[in-house]
């Protein structure tokens, strides 16, 4: 998956949030879609504790454009880059930011997941892929149902 949307939430500290806020997805796809003047396709979009990221498709899914969504505003577009893949809107990955990380957090004792991302897979199912990293530095790969079930858990290769 190419990274996509990346937000920031307020969360109290200085520091601002520690993990991926997916409250932040939805704000940062209405404001592509209102800087874009309508609804877009999407190859990714990934938050981020800071920022979202979401990388809109262009020119019949043959090219793709990163913007950053960070503090409530939509950055500059980058460049745009030659893509090829499956693309979805963000009705195809309906899950409830509030619980979608609840079943991780259970399964795992205080995990540190540094991104969520949604993507449409090879079998053009859209997934949610959290990265998970350990204490040791180490990044799982975790792909959830968008009810947070956890579907695959694959250590990601150094």
């Amino acid at each position: 998956m190419a990274t996509a949307v990346i937000a920031v939430a307020a969360c109290g500290g200085d520091e601002g949030p520690t993990r991926p806020q997916p409250d932040a997805i939805a704000p940062a796809v209405a404001a592509v879609e209102a800087e874009l003047g309508g609804p877009q396709q999407y190859f990714e979009i990934t938050a981020e504790p800071q920022r979202v990221e979401l990388w809109v498709a262009l020119d019949g899914g043959t090219a793709a454009v990163p913007y950053v969504y960070i503090g409530g505003e939509v950055g500059p577009a980058a460049a745009s880059q030659p893509a090829s893949g499956e693309t979805f809107v963000p009705g195809d990955a309906p899950f409830d930011p509030d619980t979608v990380l609840d079943q991780l957090d259970e399964d795992l004792d205080d995990p540190d997941i540094v991104q969520l991302s949604i993507g449409r897979n090879a079998a053009g199912e859209v997934d949610l892929l959290v990265v998970v990293q350990s204490a040791e530095g180490g990044l799982l790969d975790v792909t959830l149902a968008p009810d947070g079930t956890v579907r695959s858990v694959d250590p990601r290769a150094p």
